[in-house]
């Protein structure tokens, strides 16, 4: 009964919580909103159980994409770039709840391409954001599930609510990024060819 009413107190807090950018995907992140990290106890448990369950993760995330019609307007070699991106994301919530290390740089240059690669195939970022969504809420999920199921309390699993949904934003912005320049690039190159062609 007792683990049912923290379980309902932390749903209830969580919905309240404001992202903290505690994965520092960029500079202006890390200083700024960078919380200060204390490995509590429960906070690795509850990491170890998040990476014991990426995998999971990953597969339930794709099977939202598909429920929601996602899958079908994307080539099938985008859909494995969304899942790859999706299990680094989660790996890496994972591994910051049990060592607090943030995302690495080559992490941040592979989310980046993501977001380069869908403007390269002409996927639109309608699909992106929905698929962002879709990892948000099923991290979400599962955090509930094992928050509940080890008996961790609102402090631990809070944080650990901010993280996925303030990673879930700033991958969707770097990708977002990206994906802008890539068809600004695209734009020029089209351009210095017409006028290579015209003069």
């Amino acid at each position: 009964m007792a683990a049912r009413i923290t379980c309902a107190v932390a749903t209830s807090e969580a919905r309240r919580a404001a992202p903290v950018g505690a994965l520092a995907w960029g500079r202006k992140i890390r200083t700024s909103r960078l919380p200060v990290l204390v490995l509590d106890p429960a906070q690795v448990r509850l990491g170890r159980a998040l990476a014991a369950r990426v995998s999971e993760v990953t597969r339930l995330t794709l099977a939202s994409a598909v429920a929601g019609g996602l899958i079908e307007l994307t080539s099938p070699r985008f859909v494995k770039q969304f899942r790859d991106v999706h299990t680094l994301t989660s790996r890496a919530i994972a591994r910051f709840l049990v060592t607090g290390q943030g995302t690495t740089e080559i992490e941040r240059n592979f989310i980046s391409r993501v977001g380069a690669f869908a403007a390269r195939y002409g996927v639109s970022l309608a699909i992106i954001s929905r698929s962002y969504v879709a990892w948000r809420d099923t991290n979400l999920r599962i955090l509930n599930e094992e928050a509940c199921r080890l008996g961790i309390g609102p402090a631990a699993s809070n944080i650990a609510r901010s993280i996925i949904k303030s990673s879930a934003d700033s991958g969707l912005r770097r990708m977002t990024r990206a994906y802008s320049y890539q068809l600004q690039t695209v734009a020029r190159s089209e351009h210095s060819i017409e006028a290579a062609i015209q003069g």
